[in-house]
This record gives C-alpha cells, structure tokens and sequence, in this order.
C-alpha cells in the first residue's frame, strides 16, 4: 500500500481520518474470516458422524468464498486508517472521497467561506461559500471522540470568518 505524502508544514494542519469505517471494516473482515475458517472445519472428513456420512461442506473451496473478501475488507480499514477524510489546512479545508481520493478531492477555501457551523449532533459540517451555496459534509466517518476537537478548529476558523 503506498504512504501518504510527506506534508511540508504538519504543524499548519489538522487531518482527520476515516478511523470509524475503519472500525467497521476491521469487523466485517474478522467475521468473514471466521466464516471461511468455519467453512473449512465444516469441509473436514473427520467431523463427520460414526455412521460415516460425509461433512456438512461438500468442498475446502467453500472457504475461499469469504475469504477473499475478507481480504478486502482488510485492505479497506487500512486504507481508511491511514488516510484523510478531511484535512484543515491554513488555505482551506480539503475533503477526500472514497473512492478515488486524489482525484475526486475537493477544496473550500477559507477566503471563500462566510461561515461553517456543526449541528447539535455533530453528525455534519456545514461550510457556507460566501457567493451562495456550500458543503455539507458528514462526519460519520469520523470517531465520536475526535469531532469535538473539529468542532473547536471549525468554530475558531469560523470566528476569524465573521
């Protein structure tokens, strides 16, 4: 999996990653990986009764089944750890999608902004453009213990906007 970017001036930024969904991706790999293992002890011929029946699963193959989006699923949570859902930086705030990151990245500029707020739930970020229109971004991604700190860095951003 390739690394971040080197950043030019850390201290400038605040980054926030996916590490919620990475959670849940982290979650469902396990419980696919245990199925594919419990595949595999279903498919054994010694679980099979006295009479001499043949196991439950017909083939050891069957436990490729979920075992291969498992592996996904892996790759999936540490993509999502590792990389940024929303960064604040001193031009703007940038916001990387799912899928296709690098390419489908968009940045607000904080010259363009007349205000952002969070609602009480801080389940998402409203950044309002200056010209009409705006953002509304969802902080579900987001760890519940890390939006209070995007709260501060936005509203304090926001008070130097008006």
């Amino acid at each position: 999996m390739p690394r971040p970017k080197d950043i030019a001036e850390p201290h400038k930024e605040i980054r926030f990653t996916r590490g919620r969904q990475a959670l849940v991706f982290t979650a469902l790999g396990v419980a696919l990986l245990c199925a594919a293992l419990g595949l595999w002890i279903k498919a054994a011929p010694i679980l099979g009764n006295a009479a001499g029946e043949a196991p439950a699963v017909p083939s050891y193959g069957w436990g490729f089944v979920p075992l291969l989006p498992s592996i996904w699923a892996f790759w999936a949570a540490a993509h999502c750890a590792r990389h940024a859902y929303l960064i604040l930086t001193p031009l703007g705030v940038e916001v990387f999608p799912f899928w296709f990151p690098s390419k489908n990245m968009d940045i607000l500029y904080w010259s363009e902004l007349s205000g952002a707020e969070l609602d009480e739930m801080q389940t998402r970020l409203t950044l309002h453009r200056s010209g009409g229109g705006g953002a509304v971004i969802s902080l579900a991604p987001i760890p519940r213990a890390q939006r209070p700190l995007l709260a501060k860095a936005v509203e304090g951003r926001a008070g130097e906007l008006g």
